[in-house]
C-alpha cells in the first residue's frame, strides 16, 4: 500500500494521503475480496458459475484426475459429480482421494481416511487397511500415507494391502522416521521426488523402484511449525503456512512470502491446493465464514474469495448450499458477495474529513467514523459528517458490479494544531 506524502496543501484545512491499496507498509493493512492488482489498479478477480447440482449437503470436495468428488457426511458416501453417482460405505471424511491407474490401465481411487484406506473401482469399495493416515500422496505408482512419524507405502502399481510388517521390494511397507521434527503432516510428489513435510522440518525422498533403495535427505527449513493441510505444490514451488505466515519452498530452500493473516482462524482445518497457478487454501475466517485464501505469485499479494453460503472449496471449485460452482478468471461473484476491500491505517488521533476512490465504477464506502454507507462514483469525493477522532482509521470499499477499477484511495483528515 504505497502512499504519496507530498500530496499536501498548506492552505487547506486537511492532511491528505493517497494510497495504493495493492501494497502495504508498516501500520497499514488491507484485505482484498474478489479483487486483484494489475498495472492499472485493482479489478474484479474472479467470476463464478454453477457447474452441478448436488443431491445433498457436502463437507468437502476433492479434485482428482478422474474428476470432482464430494463427501456427503449424512450419507457417508463419496459423490462422483461428473457421473452423478454415489460411492457408499465411506464412514468418515477422507483426508485425501487419490486417482490411481495400474500399468495395465485399470483405473481406480484410493480413499484415505484417518483410520482406514479403501480402494474404489467403479461401484466396488474394497477395504485394504485398518490403519489410515493424516495425509497421502501418489508417487511413482505407489500410494504413500503417513501417521505420526511412520510413512507407509503400497506395492508399486497395485491396490495391494498397505499394512505390511516386512520390507519386501515388491510389496508394501513402512519407514519410521527419527524423533525431533514432530509428526508428518503432508506428502508431496514434486520434481520426481517425494517431499515429506513434518511439523518442524522437510525431508526429500528418492522413492522409486525397489523399496530397499529408498533414501531421504533433510532439507533447509524455516518459518516455525507447519500447519496441517496448508502444504500444496504450485508450479515450480511448494507452499506452506506456519504461525508466522506463508512460505515458498523450491525443492532446496524456503522463502518467506507473506505475513500471517489476522482474518484466518489457524486453529481450524485448512485445505490447500493450486488454482490457475496461484496458491489457494480453503480456510475458516475469525468470523466463522468459509473462504478461499489466494496468493498471487506474480503480484506478490494474498487476497480472499468470499461467496455467500460457501461451505467447502478446493482449487477452482466451491460449494454453496447444494450447488457446485467453478471459478473463472473474469466476471463477478455469482452467489451474493461483491468485490470489496478493507483498509486499516494507524495514525495520530485524527478525524476523517473525506474519502475519494480514484477510478471507475460505482462504490459503497464506509468508515469507522460513523454508521453510514455512502454510494459514490469513481473520483467522487465523499464528505464524512462525523468529527470523532481515531488512532486507527478503517475504510471499506465495495464495488457494485464487476466493471470497476480502483487506482488509488485518497483520504483527508482534519488538521490539528501543529500540523
Amino acid at each position: 500500500m504505497r502512499y504519496d506524502k507530498s500530496v499536501y496543501a498548506p492552505a487547506e484545512e486537511f492532511t491528505r494521503m493517497r494510497i495504493d491499496p495493492a501494497r502495504t507498509e508498516r501500520g497499514q493493512t488491507v484485505t482484498l475480496n474478489h479483487m486483484r492488482p494489475t498495472k492499472n489498479g485493482l479489478v474484479c478477480a474472479e467470476g463464478s458459475a454453477a457447474a452441478a447440482t448436488l443431491p445433498s449437503a457436502v463437507s468437502r470436495i476433492y479434485l482428482t484426475e478422474d474428476g470432482v468428488y464430494a463427501y456427503e457426511s449424512s450419507l457417508k458416501s463419496l459423490y462422483n459429480v461428473s457421473k452423478a453417482s454415489h460411492i457408499p460405505t465411506i464412514p468418515t471424511e477422507p483426508v485425501a482421494v487419490l486417482f490411481h491407474e495400474t500399468e495395465t490401465g485399470i483405473r481406480g481411487l484410493y480413499s484415505v481416511e484417518k483410520n482406514a484406506i479403501r480402494y474404489i473401482r467403479g461401484d466396488t469399495v474394497l477395504s485394504i487397511g485398518s490403519v489410515g493416515g493424516s495425509c497421502a500422496a501418489m508417487h511413482h505408482g505407489r500410494v504413500f500415507t503417513a501417521d505420526g512419524r511412520r510413512l507407509r507405502f503400497s506395492a508399486p502399481f497395485s491396490p495391494d494391502g498397505i499394512v505390511q510388517t516386512e520390507r519386501d521390494p515388491d510389496k508394501a511397507g513402512y519407514i519410521d522416521f527419527a524423533e525431533g521434527k514432530g509428526s508428518i503432516i503432508a506428502l508431496v510428489s514434486f520434481r520426481e521426488r517425494l517431499y515429506v513435510f513434518f511439523e518442524q522440518g522437510i525431508m526429500k525422498m528418492r522413492a522409486e523402484g525397489e523399496a530397499l533403495n529408498f533414501d531421504a535427505t533433510e532439507m533447509p527449513f524455516r518459518g516455525g511449525k507447519i500447519l496441517q493441510g496448508s502444504v500444496a505444490a504450485c508450479g515450480d514451488r511448494i507452499c506452506y503456512m506456519t504461525a508466522s505466515g506463508l512460505y515458498s519452498f523450491n525443492g532446496t530452500t524456503a522463502d518467506f512470502l507473506e505475513e500471517k493473516r489476522s482474518e484466518i482462524n489457524y486453529l481450524l482445518p485448512i485445505h490447500a491446493t493450486c488454482f490457475n497457478g496461484k496458491y489457494a487454501a480453503a480456510v475458516r475466517l475469525t468470523n466463522n465464514r468459509t473462504a478461499l485464501y489466494v496468493y498471487d505469485f506474480s503480484e506478490k499479494v494474498g487476497r480472499f474469495v468470499l461467496e455467500k453460503g460457501m461451505t467447502a472449496a478446493e482449487g477452482d471449485s466451491f460449494v454453496a448450499g447444494t450447488t457446485l460452482y467453478r471459478f473463472s478468471e473474469t466476471g463477478g461473484a455469482s452467489v451474493g458477495y461483491d468485490s470489496s476491500l478493507a483498509l486499516t491505517l494507524s495514525t495520530p488521533p485524527r478525524a476523517i474529513a473525506w474519502v475519494r476512490v480514484e477510478g471507475s465504477g460505482t462504490f459503497e464506502i464506509r468508515t469507522n467514523a460513523e454508521n453510514v454507507t455512502y454510494t459514490a462514483e469513481g473520483d467522487q469525493k465523499v464528505n464524512i459528517g462525523s468529527k470523532k477522532k481515531f488512532t486507527e482509521t478503517q475504510i471499506s470499499v465495495t464495488a457494485k458490479g464487476a466493471a470497476f477499477r480502483i487506482r488509488a484511495i485518497e483520504i483527508a483528515w482534519r488538521k490539528e494544531d501543529g500540523d
